[in-house]
């Protein structure tokens, strides 16, 4: 139990968003309608670009965009904006995996698919039935 404070928390976190990424991705598939997965992709491509055009690449930078990404978290958990949370969840967990470095390459991977694969999607397939959460 003790070595666990003090001891480096990089690999416990890695698998950690190794799992949940997946996870995610995978209800959120189940649950949402392809109109809204592909609104899903073009908001975390979105807020990824902006955490590398906004604060930078660099660890220190990241952490700043994290702490502020979770405000935005905080406040689609407010307005109840499942697809929303879903997207900066998602975020969030790419950018704690861009800072936790190559063991959490994974989560990274499994989230650059999910957009790859969504984002070639036409949004106006599914307007009539846009039935997800």
């Amino acid at each position: 139990m003790i070595f666990g404070l003090f001891g480096d928390k990089t690999e416990r976190e890695s698998k950690q968003l190794n799992r949940d990424a997946p996870t995610i991705i995978a209800e959120a598939e189940k649950l949402y309608a392809p109109a809204r997965l592909r609104a899903m992709a073009e908001t975390i491509t979105k807020y990824i670009d902006r955490a590398y055009t906004r604060y930078g690449t660099e660890p220190i930078d990241l952490k700043r965009a994290h702490y502020d990404f979770r405000s935005l978290h905080k406040e689609t958990r407010r307005k109840n904006d499942q697809v929303g949370l879903s997207a900066m969840t998602l975020v969030i967990i790419y950018i704690r995996a861009e800072i936790a470095g190559p063991m959490a390459d994974p989560a990274r991977a499994a989230i650059k698919a999910f957009t790859t694969t969504w984002l070639q999607v036409s949004g106006a397939q599914d307007g009539a039935s846009d039935g997800g959460a």
